[in-house]
């Protein structure tokens, strides 16, 4: 886990202006940075050290110095690529994954990305020819932004990076962040900044002759075509070659464990290959019900004999870290689950830990989410409208929207309707259960879920692996026929199901607990005081404050549940406090 940044074909930007990128992310990559200006293009990396730590430093050239990378993420199959490019005459000088890409350019070009298996968002500049390619991983799990700069293109693991450039506008893209508040997080590959996109996931962009290609796919979700039918054996051999592979690294790792059944199933298939002396786990502790799986991780870790420690989540901690989740999550999203990831990450900073194994990633590709059992299990047919479950996911509504949103800002909250029907049209011959299943996947996950991980753990230096998200898994798991994804009003069937051989049946089918904060209760009691000054709180105008407050008011006493829009709220407050203060 690294940061990336770079300028391209930019019109007077030099070392200096990467250095401000590199710096205001050096937290990414604490134990060595660097910045190269090779002419048309000027490369900057921050770099965490988890192979090969003598010898990784970045921007990294081939042996000719003619082709040069900067890489954030994980080649896992690093060691299969390295020696089939030895067989064909490539001499490295080093024992990273890194290199294997500068090799790799120079034998296949653009193919390359189909050999790769992990985790990566990097840029290669062939000196040779003047030309590049920007590139990240198949399912979005590393982050990539880029926008136009100076007549070139700038681009960043973070967009704070592109936003320390010193003669990048900032402005907010109101209709964007409009959109925040029915989805509950900007939709991909818009962003809440001007002018600053993503990459979308399984995607690359080429340099030629000057110019950037607009993004072009080299992989997709298989959510159409031929179902496929899958054993049990078949997902333990998946599972366990992808954790084969993704136990490759020098340092330090451990577990998070939920008590769920994710990281359970993970649990079983990481132990028998654990090459350290222990697996430590960490597990989150919440004394309200329904919000804590602890007593599951418990029992977990008591019959594989790990080493499990308690976190334990207090209002106390949200204000004490709320702006700093802000800042690292960089744009507004209402899941307080950020404010989890960021306590779980401090705390394996804190024991040591640099590699993290999770269970994500079942829950979007197999409908797991309680809101989706919910809804499926309420539904007399299975062709249902898809604007019903936009309804559902709507985490406000246009009545809410007039009554707190400004006249000037309302007009940009319109049209979520009109991007959630454009975010699912290429998956309109679906079944409308795999039409929610694609909208999870190509916009929730690497727009909201998918997030979390990354941003959370990078700021403490913690890269996050997860075995489910090797492609191969995902993709097992997305060929499965619906009614192995969802069966009897239970997602992730196929998952549970191979759970059985681990765990009784009252674990795996026990009602799912979302991994979150009850955030609704506490900013009734103890976190009242934090809530109503953040509303109070400057925003452009564009928000009604006196509407802001009845509106915790009317929660507080119980006489609406306005949980969801509050929580947007709150963040959206507290984001343009930490990046537009000047406006708000």
């Amino acid at each position: 886990m690294c940061g990336i940044a770079g300028v391209v074909n930019a019109a007077g930007v030099g070392r200096n202006d990467v250095w401000k990128m590199i710096n205001s992310i050096r937290y990414r990559g604490i134990d060595e940075q660097g910045v190269e200006d090779l002419g048309g293009a000027v490369l900057g990396h921050a770099r965490l050290a988890v192979v090969d730590p003598e010898n990784g430093m970045q921007p990294m050239s081939s042996t000719d110095g003619k082709v040069w990378v900067v890489f954030n993420g994980e080649i896992f199959n690093f060691i299969e690529l390295r020696e089939q490019l030895k067989a064909r005459g490539y001499r490295f000088k080093s024992r990273c994954d890194t290199e294997v890409l500068v090799h790799l350019w120079c034998e296949k070009g653009e193919q390359m990305l189909d050999d790769l298996v992990g985790m990566f968002a990097f840029f290669i500049w062939d000196q040779r020819t003047h030309t590049g390619l920007l590139a990240r991983d198949r399912q979005g799990i590393k982050p990539c932004f880029y926008a136009p700069y100076q007549g070139g293109l700038a681009f960043a693991s973070e967009m704070k990076a592109i936003l320390a450039l010193p003669r990048f506008e900032r402005k907010v893209n109101e209709s964007a962040l409009g959109h925040v508040f029915t989805f509950n997080y900007c939709p991909p590959p818009e962003t809440c900044f001007e002018g600053i996109r993503h990459l979308p996931p399984g995607s690359f962009m080429r340099y030629r002759a000057g110019e950037f290609s607009e993004p072009v796919r080299y992989w997709r979700w298989p959510l159409d075509g031929e179902r496929v039918e899958a054993s049990q054996a078949d997902l333990e051999n998946a599972l366990d070659e992808a954790v084969r592979l993704q136990m490759r690294f020098d340092v330090d790792g451990g577990l998070f464990l939920s008590g769920g059944v994710d990281s359970s199933v993970i649990a079983q298939r990481l132990l028998p290959q654990w090459n350290r002396p222990r697996l430590d786990a960490i597990g989150l502790r919440i004394g309200e019900s329904g919000f804590s799986e602890y007593a599951y991780a418990e029992r977990v870790a008591a019959d594989l004999h790990i080493n499990l420690s308690a976190l334990d989540v207090r209002p106390a901690d949200i204000v004490d870290i709320a702006n700093a989740v802000v800042r690292h999550a960089e744009q507004p999203h209402g899941d307080f689950s950020f404010f989890l990831f960021y306590l779980l990450s401090r705390r394996a900073h804190q024991m040591g830990k640099i590699v993290v194994f999770t269970g994500d990633g079942p829950d979007e590709v197999m409908l797991g989410f309680r809101h989706n059992e919910q809804f499926f299990s309420e539904m007399t047919r299975a062709n249902f409208p898809m604007r019903s479950y936009f309804d559902l996911i709507s985490y406000s509504t246009g009545k809410d929207h007039q009554r707190i949103m400004s006249p000037s800002f309302l007009p940009h909250t319109e049209g979520a309707l009109d991007r959630f029907m454009e975010i699912i049209e290429p998956f309109g011959d679906l079944e409308p259960m795999e039409q929610v299943a694609a909208y999870e996947l190509t916009s929730l996950m690497p727009g909201n879920n998918g997030v979390k991980g990354d941003r959370m753990g990078a700021c403490w230096s913690i890269e996050a692996r997860a075995p489910f998200l090797d492609h191969r898994v995902s993709e097992l798991f997305a060929r499965l026929p619906i009614t192995a994804k969802f069966h009897q009003g239970v997602g992730k069937h196929f998952l549970k199901q191979a759970a059985l051989r681990y765990y009784d049946r009252d674990f795996v089918f026990r009602p799912k607990t979302m991994p979150t904060l009850p955030i609704g209760a506490w900013i009734k009691g103890p976190l009242y005081p934090w809530a109503r000054d953040i509303l109070a709180l400057p925003d452009g105008g564009r928000f009604e404050r006196t509407e802001l407050q009845r509106m915790l008011d009317e929660h507080r006493s119980g006489l609406h549940n306005h949980t969801k829009p509050l929580r947007t709220l709150l963040m959206t407050k507290l984001w343009l406090q930490e990046f537009f203060p000047e406006n708000a």
